[in-house]
């Protein structure tokens, strides 16, 4: 008699863990029900920071470019990276800096900011550089108003030290007209990883500080 029970009991715990078993595939039936939807987020309307097709230079329009060409220069006459290399390049006028002005602003530059930037760089320092305000004539005829901000990492590999923030305004003459520069190939210049900020028709022709 205990056999029999014992068997019952047996066979009815078998037919309850199938019954569980059956329920839970219905429930988490991963094959069919599982769906995956793909979302992109878009921060900006660079090529660089967005996985569609890049906005066109009609698209971006001749104001916003000439803002990000402003701010381009500003980074490349301030900022700082501690590594000789590049200081070299930027002292015998291998960047965009000497593409982007006329010869006496880069000897201006030579003079004035490469001594402190060659100190930041022996130093280890790191500097960035960029526009928060533009101000097109202020009143003193072709020359722009730009304000900006330095931030001074004095201490190598070092984040947890706040760096040093430095507001400056900088008087700018330049030239700008829509397009491309005719004397550079686009497609090539672009493959061989020239700076795009030298395609365009943007020359600063003076600074005052």
């Amino acid at each position: 008699m205990k056999k029999l029970i014992r068997f019952l009991m047996g066979l009815l715990l078998l037919v309850l863990t199938f019954g569980m078993i059956l329920a839970a595939a219905a429930i988490y039936d991963t094959g069919n029900k599982l769906t995956v939807d793909t979302f992109f987020f878009q921060p900006a309307n660079l090529s660089e920071r967005r996985p569609g097709t890049p906005q066109s230079v009609a698209d971006i329009g001749d104001e916003e470019i000439r803002r990000m060409l402003i701010d381009k220069f500003i980074a490349e006459y301030f900022y700082v990276i501690p590594n000789a290399t590049d200081l070299e390049s930027r002292m015998a006028g291998k960047t965009a800096l000497v593409n982007m002005v006329t010869p006496n602003v880069f000897e201006h530059w030579q003079l004035t900011e490469m001594p402190k930037i060659q100190d930041l760089v022996a130093n280890k320092a790191m500097r960035t550089a960029h526009v928060i305000n533009i101000v097109p004539r202020p009143g003193v005829a072709d020359y722009w108003t730009i304000d900006y901000e330095l931030q001074t990492w004095p201490r190598p590999n070092d984040f947890s030290v706040a760096p040093v923030v430095e507001h400056g305004r900088l008087y700018m003459s330049l030239r700008f007209e829509n397009g491309f520069r005719p004397s550079i190939q686009v497609g090539p210049y672009l493959e061989q990883g020239g700076d795009p900020a030298v395609l365009f028709k943007f020359m600063v022709t003076d600074v005052q500080q």
